[in-house]
């Protein structure tokens, strides 16, 4: 079927819905006061394990939204993060400019309200004392913003931001959301 089609639209046309999986529902209350693994049918955790990782989120308890096995994508990109000795091979980086510290904050309120959106943007990746990696939703995430003093007189800030935010050195911690 996949070459027999033109086009990507045809394509998408021919599979059509079929075979759609529905995941099962959220089975974690705000306001639960321990989550126990038949609040987790997504992944095969036993209750050390679950109290272990939900210690390890910052708010604790309160700030467990979903836990559940990572795909195997992730599975992969987790691979090649642990497996990079320096840098970050999946980190990106961009540079942008504003013109006024208004700007700025409107810039990162926008970002953390795509953050508060999207579930997967409150993700932490844990894996150390586990049988296999899980990826654990936060309820709230904030966007972290680390604020740079840098001088011209040291050269282009620019290269300056690079050299110190170099994504062949710098490693993200997939634990933090």
């Amino acid at each position: 079927m996949l070459f027999s089609q033109p086009t990507l639209s045809a394509l998408a046309a021919a599979v059509g819905g079929k075979g759609q999986v529905e995941a099962p529902a959220n089975l974690i209350p705000a306001d639960c006061s321990r989550i126990t693994p038949d609040m987790l049918p997504l992944v095969s955790l036993t209750q050390d394990d679950i109290d272990r990782v939900v210690s390890s989120v910052p708010g604790g308890l309160s700030n467990v939204q979903d836990i559940y096995a990572l795909a195997p994508l992730q599975e992969g990109i987790l691979y090649h993060h642990l497996a990079a000795a320096e840098g970050d091979p999946y980190l990106q980086h961009a540079l942008f400019a504003f013109d006024s510290r208004e700007l700025l904050h409107n810039f990162a309120q926008a970002l953390q309200d795509v953050i508060a959106r999207h579930d997967i943007l409150r993700t932490a990746v844990f894996w150390e004392r586990l049988d296999a990696p899980v990826q654990v939703v936060w309820r709230e995430a904030t966007l972290g913003l680390d604020e740079q003093v840098l001088d011209p007189a040291d050269g282009d800030i620019a290269e300056q931001l690079l050299k110190r935010l170099d994504p062949r050195h710098t490693r993200l911690d997939i634990r933090q959301a």
